[in-house]
């Protein structure tokens, strides 16, 4: 009797979710790979990481715009430049929301915090502040520079000094990472990792590391889009316990900091690093009795977005250059030969040097190019109805520029998957434009 009620409730449910996952839910979407019930393209994703391959075939298959999806939500995605361009940079407020996993981010940073994930209100004060003090810190001027030159010289200085102990192999990988992570802990805490402070930045960029590995994983994604329910099945508890104990390592890390910074702050005293900048906006509209958005939860998950933007992008993106000079010598050659020419031996390199360097510059662009940092971008929600060629959005879509898919395509960069910085030049060997190098994305945000 079981059994008939299972095999009648299969035949009558069963064709209502096979019409309805496959034809119902897609219908008034830009066309796709098909989803699975639940999974969505995850497996897809998870057979071919890091994506951005898959993105390039789905351009090709379903044209610029095409829709993924994650679990159950559906993703739009813009993977032809021309496109982005019209909507992400042209109209950048009508593509300036921000979708978030909103039951996870409660979980792993007691809300929506920060100013990567966060939108309206919250997002234009906390950017505007952030981008305030870091100027006032140097970003973008001389002071700045006067960091990066410390931390180049300490790296040349381990280098050579490993060199006269006999040392043959070198982590340059690594102290490319130290050195970019004390730059950004400089801005934000107040002091670099040398000495002393070594082993706390190893521990730490292993917490970060590991962590965007882990929530980067198509099941992760899983995880963060329902944690109530996937948390506790066999194949995903692992993922999720995961996730939790680095999170809680990292929120950790930063409450030690601005813990010490709280026990030693004086609304009177001049500071000089962000954290410090932060505490005294907060002790100002306290005082003031205005309400704010300057709470220590908000500053923990600035700390941990502009800790982690800033410190893996950079370092990463170095590191990327660093093994593409080794396996490409000539193009070493030709990049020690200009930096000889023009800066030789007897001064470091700066900022006002770049107009003489156009080959340095192009193996800069190209290493940016190649690097392809984010294979999957991060998810934007239109603030409103847009139609976007022929397909209309209700305002909440969420939708993506796919940069990966720009950066990696061969209509765009000839040979794509060759490194190849002459791209970047012209025939007179100077460097030229080239509107489709676009690894930071484009638009408002």
């Amino acid at each position: 009797m079981i059994l008939k009620i299972i095999l009648l409730t299969a035949y009558f449910f069963v064709p209502i979710l096979i019409f309805y996952n496959f034809y119902y839910k897609r219908r008034k979407l830009p066309p796709g790979p098909t989803p699975w019930p639940l999974l969505g393209n995850m497996l897809t994703m998870l057979k071919n990481p890091p994506g951005d391959t898959l993105h390039l075939k789905w351009l090709k298959k379903y044209g610029s715009i095409y829709t993924i999806w994650f679990s159950e939500v559906p993703v739009v995605c813009v993977s032809d430049y021309s496109t982005i361009i019209e909507t992400f940079q042209k109209d950048g407020d009508t593509y300036a929301g921000r979708f978030t996993f909103e039951e996870f981010d409660k979980i792993f940073k007691g809300g929506n915090t920060g100013v990567v994930m966060t939108e309206g209100e919250l997002w234009k004060d906390q950017r505007r502040f952030a981008l305030h003090v870091l100027r006032d810190f140097g970003l973008g001027k001389n002071l700045m520079q006067e960091r990066i030159t410390t931390e180049i010289e300490t790296l040349c200085e381990k280098v050579n000094g490993d060199i006269e102990k006999g040392i043959e192999e070198h982590n340059i990988a690594g102290l490319i990472d130290i050195g970019v992570g004390s730059i950004i802990n400089g801005l934000l805490f107040g002091y670099r990792f040398h000495d002393e402070k070594e082993q706390e930045f190893y521990e730490l960029k292993r917490h970060v590391a590991n962590f965007l590995s882990v929530s980067a994983h198509p099941m992760s994604l899983l995880i963060q889009y329902k944690p109530h329910i996937f948390k506790g099945l066999p194949f995903f508890k692992h993922y999720y316990q995961q996730m939790m104990d680095m999170s809680n390592e990292l929120m950790k890390y930063f409450e030690d900091r601005i813990r010490d910074h709280k026990q030693d702050f004086n609304e009177d005293e001049q500071v000089t690093d962000y954290v410090g900048a932060f505490l005294k906006e907060k002790a100002k509209k306290d005082r003031l009795g205005e309400q704010h958005y300057y709470t220590i939860n908000q500053l923990k998950g600035m700390c941990f977005d502009l800790w982690v933007a800033g410190q893996e992008t950079t370092s990463t993106t170095t590191s990327w250059g660093v093994a593409h000079m080794i396996h490409n010598p000539k193009v070493q050659e030709r990049l020690h030969e200009e930096l000889d020419r023009v800066i030789g031996s007897s001064r470091l390199i700066t900022v006002a040097d770049r107009p003489n360097l156009p080959y340095t510059c192009a193996v800069i662009n190209e290493t940016q190019r190649i690097a392809n940092l984010v294979p999957n971008n991060v998810m934007h929600k239109t603030t409103r109805d847009v139609t976007i060629d022929r397909y209309f959005f209700p305002k909440g879509t969420i939708i993506t520029p796919q940069v990966s898919a720009v950066l990696c395509d061969d209509k765009n960069f000839k040979d794509a998957a060759k490194f190849d910085p002459t791209r970047f030049l012209d025939e007179k060997g100077q460097l030229k434009r080239c509107d489709e190098l676009i690894p930071f994305s484009v638009g408002k945000r």
